[in-house]
C-alpha cells in the first residue's frame, strides 16, 4: 500500500484533513488516533485481505511507515 493510498483512507474513510498527513508526519502531527487507526486497520483487511491490528500499526513512528508496514505484511503475510 502506499503513502498516497494510507492517506486517502485517513481522509475519506477516517474524517482526518489532509493538509498535516505527509510523509514523515509523526502520526500524533497527522491527527491519526486510535479511532482512526481502527478504521485503516479495516480499510486494510477489506481491500487487501490483511489482518493488522490497529495496536500493531501503532507502532509506526510515521504515516509513512504505516504504508510501509502495510506493504511488508502484504509482501511477508504471516
Amino acid at each position: 500500500m502506499t503513502f498516497e493510498e494510507v492517506k486517502t483512507i485517513l481522509t475519506a474513510n477516517g474524517g482526518l484533513p489532509p493538509g498535516p498527513i505527509t510523509p514523515d508526519a509523526s502520526l500524533a502531527r497527522a491527527g491519526v488516533d486510535s479511532m482512526a487507526l481502527v478504521v485503516l486497520s479495516l480499510q486494510v483487511e477489506d481491500r487487501l485481505g490483511l489482518e493488522i491490528s490497529e495496536d500493531e500499526l501503532a507502532t509506526a513512528a510515521s504515516v509513512g511507515d504505516l504504508a510501509a508496514l502495510i506493504r511488508r505484511h502484504a509482501e511477508c503475510p504471516a
